[in-house]
């Protein structure tokens, strides 16, 4: 059991900590949510600055969606430079993302996530003061040449269906060759309608979203209304109906 000691030595740091975040707000800024890298293009600019009044150290990489992945093991046929920068305050500099080349589908959109991680400078004489880093995660789209439709288009091909087996679930269908990134989901109206954040279908994809049991039962002809996402990160409503 801890000792009184231990327990005001543990709030007091608990209570530093909290001071610290409360007087570091993060100073990163970024140009931009989701970003799209065109085949035809040579490179994509992602302009960040930091907005702060003390410099700030940005690390930059690349996933393929696993945020734990160690950022040294990763394999991405992108390089983004430089990976590593200082920023003094209130400036703005820009990184350069390039596509290596290596083979990724030609007849869909591919994705990846970019991470940047803010680390703040320790402050003089703060040898018991916990150091908090920022870290931003952001879609990153390819997107070949000649793809059918636009990409704007792509949330009418999707469909909607209930699943019974072996758990009810809304079945999403991608019928694109585009992403399709939804922020919000609300099945039916009312006081007894669901709601969902942050689903994204891929292309000629299905999608599963687990549905309560309390919940009144679904059918078809249920209203769905939706918000996607375009490639400005803007979101437009829209609206279906179950199909079964």
């Amino acid at each position: 059991m801890p000792s009184p000691a231990m327990f005001r030595a543990g709030l007091l740091w608990s209570l530093l900590a909290l001071l610290w975040s409360l007087d570091a707000p993060a100073a990163l800024t970024v140009a931009g949510t989701r970003f799209v890298y065109h085949a035809k293009v040579s490179s994509l600019s992602i302009r960040v600055g930091n907005s702060g009044d003390q410099p700030t150290l940005l690390q930059a990489w690349l996933d393929k969606g696993d945020v734990a992945a160690d950022p040294r093991k990763l394999n991405v046929p992108f390089v983004l430079f430089p990976p590593i920068q200082r920023l003094e305050p209130q400036q703005r500099s820009a990184l350069e993302l390039r596509y290596t080349g290596e083979p990724l589908p030609r007849d869909r959109e591919s994705v990846f996530w970019i991470n940047l991680l803010e680390v703040p400078p320790r402050p003089a004489g703060s040898k018991y003061l916990l150091q908090l880093s920022y870290r931003m995660r952001m879609k990153l789209l390819f997107r070949p040449d000649g793809l059918p439709g636009l990409p704007e288009q792509a949330a009418a091909q999707l469909s909607w269906a209930l699943e019974s087996v072996p758990q009810r679930a809304l079945r999403i269908g991608n019928r694109s060759a585009y992403y399709v990134s939804m922020s919000h989901l609300t099945l039916g109206s009312g006081t007894r309608s669901i709601h969902f954040e942050g689903i994204t279908v891929e292309p000629y994809g299905t999608t599963r979203i687990a549905l309560p049991e309390a919940k009144e039962r679904l059918a078809k002809g249920t209203t769905i209304h939706y918000e996607v996402v375009d490639d400005n990160g803007t979101p437009f409503s829209a609206s279906a109906q179950m199909q079964d």
